[in-house]
């Protein structure tokens, strides 16, 4: 079984990182969706994305693909 593992980093103004999973999905669609608001939803609340702001960012998602036996 594949599952599709949704990983946050959020970086502070030292530029330590804090990882965590925060979500799990079945299908690479599912996690993309999940990914997709969480991303909208940091925008709108005026943190800095890493996708925006390399090397000086708040936060980031991504997804990672893992089996499962």
């Amino acid at each position: 079984m594949v599952v599709y593992v949704v990983i946050r980093e959020d970086q502070n103004e030292h530029g330590f990182v804090d990882t965590s999973i925060d979500g799990l999905f079945r299908t690479q669609q599912e996690a993309d969706a999940f990914v997709d608001e969480c991303t909208g939803e940091a925008r709108a609340e005026g943190l800095r994305l890493e996708d925006d702001y390399p090397g000086d960012w708040d936060v980031y998602w991504k997804v990672e693909q893992h089996t499962v036996d």
